[in-house]
């Protein structure tokens, strides 16, 4: 049950949110683009790879047998961020333990296994929230890995008692 300070943060957020909406610069200058690729057909989520706050799934399925393993990530900032930095972990030695994904690409390139990984976001949530003191996307990301764990058969256990790393950004010291 919320408490008194977090009813009346969320009525001013909506508030807030309402007179933003009906100011029309602030709607005009809110339009962004879905993608920014050069090569539209080389867009890693067909023309939407600028989304932020995004819970992803990468299946990555092998050419030799067709069996398939997912990892489902998530990212604060856009997706294409998140998206270059594992391309990163893929091509570069040193990043090979970064994530359970570049642990499994890196074992199929040790075994000169051809595979091929296709993304696509799963859902979208607020980040952090100072005032709720929650962070939907993390918890949404921690309830696909227990409750669908056909949706994420690389990821381990050990993620879910990982602390939110968003909530760094909220706190007064980093302000």
């Amino acid at each position: 049950m919320n408490n008194t300070k977090q009813i009346i943060d969320s009525h001013n957020k909506l508030i807030l949110k309402s007179s933003q909406c009906t100011d029309h610069t602030s709607t005009i200058s809110k339009v962004t683009k879905n993608c920014n690729c050069r090569q539209k057909n080389a867009c890693p989520l067909n023309g939407h790879c600028l989304q932020t706050s995004v819970i992803y799934q990468a299946p990555v399925t092998r050419k030799d047998n067709n069996k398939t393993v997912t990892y489902i990530g998530l990212t604060e900032n856009e997706f294409k961020v998140r998206y270059r930095n594992h391309m990163a972990t893929f091509h570069y030695n040193k990043d090979r333990n970064s994530t359970e994904l570049s642990k499994y690409v890196w074992a199929l390139k040790d075994n000169s296994i051809e595979h091929s990984i296709s993304w696509r976001i799963i859902s979208s949530h607020q980040p952090y929230n100072s005032s709720s003191k929650r962070c939907n996307l993390c918890l949404k990301e921690k309830f696909f890995i227990i409750c669908r764990p056909d949706l994420s058969t690389l990821n381990r256990r050990y993620e879910l008692i990982s602390s939110c790393r968003h909530r760094n950004k909220s706190l007064l010291c980093n302000a």
